[in-house]
């Protein structure tokens, strides 16, 4: 019996640390094997940076900017992600930047199991990591000092994510015996943006209807 799938994103609060010059890159991401001209790549290795503890204390799902495919939730959410058995993700805990202390009652979702197959990018636009080949496009970056006119380039290709009308796509059968929680092993974005994007089971959605949490906005997947 076929199901719904949802992809989830949420609002973003603050930035990740540290903020000048992207350093939290550095400090968050193993780069070995990624392109810091468009960020496809990034593995990563050590705990968020925050500036301080999220302030809205309404919303049970949030982000932070410049990271669009990591979620943070409260301690509701953990706990009761675990007593209904949510499989598809584990839980760490970011810090404060300054003290490189734990965010009591914060906990990033980590979403590690990938889809590799099945995306339809008939409804999608494409970006290729290369030297723009519209020279006023060209010329405004380079007078903006952006790396996306100097390069180097990988040569790697990202889809920018559906608007309007427009959804995410997949092959209904590449979903059989998912986990509650999984990624696309497909880079969304644009520039300097990477993102591999989080979707969740109708069970993941019951729950946060149920339990009336804020923060966390879903778009249905078109199964075909």
């Amino acid at each position: 019996m076929t199901t719904n799938w949802y992809h989830i994103t949420t609002g973003q609060f603050g930035f990740p640390q540290p903020e000048k010059d992207f350093g939290y890159i550095d400090k968050t991401y193993d780069s070995s094997n990624a392109c810091l001209t468009c960020n496809s790549g990034l593995i990563q290795k050590d705990e968020f940076r925050f500036r301080s503890e999220p302030k809205s204390k309404r919303s049970q799902f949030l982000g932070l900017n410049w990271v669009f495919d990591q979620i943070f939730v409260r301690q509701a959410v953990k706990d009761i992600f675990e007593q209904e058995g949510i499989t598809g993700l584990v839980f760490s805990q970011p810090v404060i930047n300054k003290t490189g202390l734990p965010i009591s009652g914060l906990y990033q979702l980590r979403v590690d199991s990938l889809l590799t197959n099945g995306l339809l990018t008939d409804n999608l636009k494409q970006e290729v990591c290369e030297l723009p080949r519209d020279k006023s496009m060209l010329k405004f970056l380079k007078a903006n000092g952006s790396k996306l006119a100097e390069g180097p380039f990988c040569g790697q290709t990202k889809y920018n994510f559906p608007q309007g009308n427009n959804c995410i796509k997949l092959k209904a059968d590449a979903l059989d015996n998912r986990t509650d929680f999984f990624r696309l092993n497909y880079y969304f974005g644009s520039g300097g943006s990477a993102n591999r994007p989080i979707i969740i089971s109708d069970r993941v959605k019951q729950i946060i209807d149920r339990e009336k949490w804020m923060g966390a906005f879903l778009q249905q997947i078109e199964l075909v």
